[in-house]
């Protein structure tokens, strides 16, 4: 199997991994907006995207990094 396609095969896995995080995390970003408009009457939509683009920039960043040396010690095991 060649480098390309064990890569490709980590990144697929991580495409997943990303769909189930935004699952998860939006219902975070809902109960964050929620408590702030019960508690202070206001929404702070600036804040939830930084929070979702944080979380998220973190998310795919972190896993390009993993994926990069899963794939590189696959390749170099087989």
């Amino acid at each position: 199997m060649s480098f390309q396609k064990i890569l490709r095969d980590q990144v697929v896995q991580t495409v997943d991994l990303l769909e189930i995080f935004l699952c998860m995390l939006v219902p975070v970003v809902l109960a964050k907006g929620t408590i702030d408009y019960l508690s202070q009457g206001q929404l702070f939509w600036l804040s939830y995207g930084l929070l979702i683009l944080k979380s998220v920039g973190g998310f795919i960043s972190l896993f390009a990094v993993i994926d990069l040396f899963e794939a590189i010690r696959r390749y170099h095991s087989r």
